[in-house]
């Protein structure tokens, strides 16, 4: 059972929201890093997680001013976090339970990294990858 932290290791920090920014805002910060969605913080503090399915579902499909809506207004909480203690597999199986694809990482209080779920099928892939080239490993070593 891989813990999250070793799944970290290496990571940049990770791309955060303030809940004040507007939509509009929002939407270009997501698409110039290219991610999915962010963590949202207000004075430091984890309050929710904004997504381009939120920006879509509650502001573009009730047409909602970009500009006049602020994260705040559209973002999803409560969040569903893990630690760096957490294993992979936990992080996994609570975001399927709960349908997001995206868990941000706290330590101390402080949003230290975001996984997506996507990481994780990778960390899974790697993990397999590496058990199919010991058993082959093993099989030829032993003939």
């Amino acid at each position: 059972m891989l813990p999250v932290s070793v799944l970290l290791r290496n990571r940049p920090e990770p791309y955060l929201l303030d809940a004040e920014l507007s939509v509009a805002e929002a939407a270009s910060f997501l698409r110039k890093y290219r991610i999915g969605g962010a963590p949202v913080l207000r004075d430091g503090e984890l309050v929710g997680f904004a997504s381009e399915r939120d920006i879509v579902y509650r502001v573009v499909a009730e047409h909602r001013d970009l500009d006049a809506t602020k994260v705040a207004d559209v973002m999803s909480t409560p969040v569903v976090t893990a630690t760096l203690d957490d294993t992979v597999e936990q992080c996994e199986q609570e975001m399927r339970r709960v349908h997001v694809r995206h868990m941000p990482v706290v330590d101390g209080g402080a949003v230290v990294a975001c996984l997506s779920l996507r990481d994780l099928m990778k960390s899974e892939l790697r993990q397999a990858e590496n058990d199919v080239r010991s058993l082959t490993e093993y099989v030829h070593g032993s003939g």
